[in-house]
């Protein structure tokens, strides 16, 4: 007697469950840390301080303690979701930190399902699960959504944008796409390093690819032009996104002392933003022409250590490193100039970072394509030793049925076998 089946079974789809079990491990880890302490630290850096600012004061400034003034040392947008949390649920308190941490969570998990689109899409749909499931499941990965800071806006802005600018073919489409970069980079203007390489590589080919390129570019520039005036007006200079671009550079060769988190009544505080950075331009420029050498060797190791940071996940992080250059030379050896897109985040998103300083949260939004190519890498890998195994089984099976075996060299004798009478039947093989 057959039972009505009161909850069918339903099969989940690979994706969705993805995006599931990143969802809860971030999740889990996220509240462990929030429950230990280990995210209220981060109410005293540059972003929560805007975000108060922006709550108090209405006014984007005051991102270092000692300072009030106006800033644009961060880009607008992740102070500005920092500051609508606030609004809504309470300064520096427990609440706004545990939806903070179920944005991050949400948007590192998200990035996963682009990850898998992005695979599925231009390289095959196998990559793109074994590429999104490593995402879901990295324990390097699964750190970053404790951060109060734009990261893992980051790393799916960055990656959405490029699922999106590799989509688009008519001109509608285009300025979307641009539009959408234009946003990213009021995220982190970072994400900018590698489009123009991107640009070039994508539209070269296509007939209308000025008339494309001319509307990607107007539209990005126009999502930057309210935030570049207002930094004009206000700072009075000319800064697009960010105004800590040569600052950066300055900490990162020539002396951290100066920092504005260094102290309350550093020289940032004492003389302003626009000119602290106007003089660290200048003595940017002057470390540069005097040691050019050690400039450049300074900046070879961080090149290097970009790739193996965080040092407490060596192993893995040098793994997935190897993979992804090993993916890269293979794709462009596989489909050529078609590769550009993918390999100029790898060559030119970096360099940022190669004349300033390293954290692993400063390579954290290229990684979607870092495991992409990991992902091709290790797929590639495997099909080869499936193809070596099953030629190695067949020269086997070959060999057994071409090399006579003992039993064969027994009945090829001449064998008497008894027949009838007096008669023997010869028998050969």
């Amino acid at each position: 007697m057959r039972f009505p089946v009161a909850f069918p079974r339903t099969r989940i789809h690979p994706v969705l469950a993805m995006f599931g079990c990143a969802l809860l491990y971030r999740l889990a880890v996220g509240i462990h840390f929030l429950l230990i302490g280990g995210i209220t630290y981060q109410w005293t850096n540059e972003i929560a301080a805007i975000a108060r600012s922006l709550v108090l004061r209405h006014a984007f400034a005051g991102a270092y303690s000692g300072y009030s003034g106006p800033t644009a040392w961060a880009a607008p947008v992740y102070p500005s979701l920092v500051a609508a949390v606030f609004w809504l649920f309470g300064v520096n308190n427990q609440a706004s930190a545990l939806i903070l941490l179920l944005l991050n969570v949400v948007l590192s998990s998200a990035t996963a399902l682009v990850i898998y689109q992005l695979g599925r899409d231009y390289l095959s749909e196998r990559v793109g699960l074994v590429a999104g499931w490593a995402w879901a499941l990295s324990p390097v990965g699964v750190l970053m959504p404790l951060l109060l800071w734009d990261t893992s806006l980051s790393a799916f802005m960055l990656s959405l944008s490029l699922l999106v600018f590799l989509r688009s073919n008519s001109v509608r489409q285009c300025a979307g796409a641009g539009a959408l970069w234009g946003a990213s980079a009021l995220v982190s203007p970072a994400l900018l390093a590698p489009l123009p390489a991107m640009l070039v590589s994508r539209l070269w080919k296509v007939s209308t690819r000025v008339k494309l390129g001319l509307v990607f570019c107007l539209a990005l520039v126009l999502a930057l032009v309210p935030w570049s005036i207002r930094n004009r007006e206000i700072l009075h200079a000319v800064f697009p996104v960010r105004s800590n671009g040569w600052a950066e550079i300055y900490f990162g060769n020539v002396t951290f002392a100066l920092h504005p988190c260094a102290s309350p009544t550093g020289l940032y505080q004492k003389i302003g933003e626009t000119q602290f950075v106007a003089q660290l331009k200048q003595e940017t420029i002057q470390y540069i022409t005097n040691h050019p050498g050690q400039f450049v060797w300074r900046s070879l190791g961080r090149a290097i250590r970009f790739w193996l940071v965080p040092f407490n996940f060596l192993p893995l992080t040098l793994i997935l490193a190897l993979c992804c250059w090993a993916g890269a030379v293979l794709l462009l050896r596989d489909v050529g100039t078609r590769a550009l897109p993918l390999l100029s985040m790898l060559m030119f998103y970096p360099i940022v970072y190669y004349v300033t300083h390293i954290e692993a949260r400063y390579r954290h939004p290229i990684e979607p394509v870092i495991y992409l190519l990991a992902a091709y890498a290790a797929c590639r890998l495997f099909d080869r030793c499936k193809e070596w195994f099953r030629k190695s089984q067949a020269q086997e099976n070959v060999e057994q049925v071409t090399t006579p075996n003992e039993n064969a060299a027994i009945i090829s004798k001449p064998c008497k076998v008894p027949f009838t009478g007096d008669d023997i039947l010869v028998i050969r093989h």
